[in-house]
């Protein structure tokens, strides 16, 4: 099968996997105060610890922009969970922290149906596959284990080990450094027109928008606008069928 391009790069969530998280919840940070306190013997008031996360998030992106320069800083949570903490904690420790804060958060995580059937065939046909996701490393790992896609991908680039997210270009433009890929055979697919198209027209890249979430034409063409996608680059997948890309030859 011949395929348009020769690089494809995907964003993760809404994209690949169909996901819900609630972090909202007061259930789940009635759990963490109790994990907390089991496995670090800190004491926290359930309303407490959700409005320390919030403000520890805040500061450490508001810390990491001045230090990077970027509008979409992203941060590694474990910094917040450190500050949280208050001691050394180990690297084993902390994956198990996050997963568990992740996992008690969620209550959706499943491939779409589709996904498997066009990255095995963007594959076969001898393109490369690429993740770029705005997400954090220790959450993302175990999740692309957990729905079969790790093995996919011929690099995995994720926000958080770069300290900046979509749709900040230097993100996207690191990658086809790093791979010497070159813009006009390469397409960012995605379900975010703000984050996906628009890192993709920041780096001059052609973009594939899957609109997964049901958004109607007018917010679609209003966040076109807002990114300065140029539209001749975009390919709209209206019903958000991943099985499209294997049309478009």
């Amino acid at each position: 099968m011949d395929m348009k391009y020769k690089n494809y790069i995907f964003d993760l969530y809404g994209t690949l996997i169909d996901i819900h998280t609630d972090e909202e919840q007061p259930e789940l940070w009635e759990f963490m105060a109790d994990y907390l306190a089991m496995n670090f013997s800190c004491q926290y008031d359930t309303k407490k610890l959700r409005k320390d996360y919030l403000r520890i998030c805040r500061d450490e992106e508001e810390k990491l922009a001045k230090a990077n320069g970027s509008k979409f800083p992203e941060i590694k949570i474990e910094w917040v969970w450190e500050r949280l903490i208050g001691k050394p904690c180990s690297d084993a420790d902390m994956r198990l922290l996050c997963n568990t804060f992740r996992e008690r958060s969620r209550d959706r995580l499943v491939q779409y149906e589709g996904v498997a059937e066009t990255l095995t065939a963007i594959k076969k046909s001898g393109g490369k596959v690429f993740l770029l996701s705005n997400a954090q490393r220790l959450f993302t790992e175990k999740e692309l284990e957990d729905t079969n896609l790790t093995n996919f991908f011929d690099d995995i680039f994720i926000s958080s080990d770069m300290g900046v997210k979509k749709p900040d270009e230097r993100f996207l433009l690191a990658l086809l450094e790093k791979h010497g890929l070159k813009k006009d055979e390469s397409v960012m697919i995605g379900n975010e027109v703000l984050a996906d198209v628009g890192v993709a027209t920041g780096a001059g890249i052609d973009a594939i928008y899957l609109n997964t979430y049901a958004h109607t034409q007018k917010e679609i063409q209003r966040d076109l606008k807002i990114c300065h996608a140029d539209t001749d680059r975009v390919n709209i997948v209206d019903d958000g069928n991943i099985l499209s890309l294997l049309r478009r030859r």
